[in-house]
């Protein structure tokens, strides 16, 4: 494909935008048309300098406003690539990672990348509600969309309250097995969002690039009993996900909260 833009079109461009901007513009329309499909990769910024006749810091400007957009994404030592739609997210709905995926015409997967027992840290015993040192389980999980991976999830579970959890298929849905083999019901999630960017190992694990964009989600789950089962933490591909949140399901008034005033709600977490 012939990425570049004649020469007599550029020489009409408006000097006051920024010469990234436009490349920007470029490669966002073709990409809305699709003439650029999920998946292509785009030119090394040595192939857009050359083919744009623009600097390579120009090239990296305007690569890295369109993976700001959500548009492109980087994958580690593999160059530029289009994103795929963003699935819907909404974290007060009542169903599970996988449900959400496939409702959505799409293919989930997950992946068990390590499970430990270790003993409570101060920051865990205050989310699990445990005494530091107290034995807990770390579960990490790697989520896949159609084979890309989108999320990596640290989830700390009680250990004393669900003995042998290590041992069950632990690519299943975690609220299933919860209920199935401990007479768990999980709900009233305390969640947490923030973007931030991705640290070394959380990129590895995604192929990316560290410092890439992420959406950051904690949760603290409860049982039945009002008494905290796990806490999780979810590292999201920016460009995975769009926040989309019906109010109409939510199961507590706008100003009801927990006992510290926040605002709680009830589903089961992905």
């Amino acid at each position: 494909m012939n990425w570049s833009i004649p020469s007599n079109e550029r020489s009409a461009w408006d000097r006051r935008v920024p010469y990234y901007l436009r490349i920007r513009d470029h490669f966002a329309s073709l990409i809305e048309k699709g003439a650029l499909v999920p998946a292509t990769k785009l030119p090394s910024e040595r192939q857009l300098s050359h083919r744009f006749e623009i600097t390579r810091v120009t090239a990296r400007q305007a690569l890295m406003q369109l993976e700001a957009e959500g548009l492109i994404y980087r994958e580690d030592r593999r160059g530029w690539f289009v994103s795929p739609p963003r699935i819907q997210y909404d974290p007060a709905a009542n169903v599970s990672f996988s449900e959400s995926v496939m409702a959505q015409g799409r293919t989930p997967g997950t992946t068990v990348l390590s499970t430990e027992r270790i003993a409570a840290s101060a920051r865990e015993s205050q989310n699990l509600g445990v005494k530091v040192g107290d034995p807990i389980f770390l579960i990490r999980r790697l989520r896949l969309i159609d084979g890309r991976a989108v999320l990596l999830e640290d989830i700390h579970v009680d250990a004393k309250r669900c003995p042998g959890l290590l041992d069950l298929p632990l690519d299943r849905s975690l609220t299933e097995l919860m209920s199935e083999h401990y007479g768990i019901s999980e709900y009233r999630p305390h969640i947490i969002m923030r973007p931030t960017a991705l640290g070394e190992s959380q990129a590895k694990a995604l192929g990316v690039a560290p410092g890439a964009p992420s959406l950051y989600l904690s949760r603290i789950i409860y049982d039945q009993f009002d008494n905290i089962i796990e806490f999780d933490q979810e590292f999201w591909r920016h460009d995975a996900l769009e926040i989309c949140v019906d109010a109409g399901h939510r199961n507590v008034s706008p100003m009801q909260g927990d006992e510290a005033g926040h605002p709680v709600v009830d589903n089961r977490r992905l």
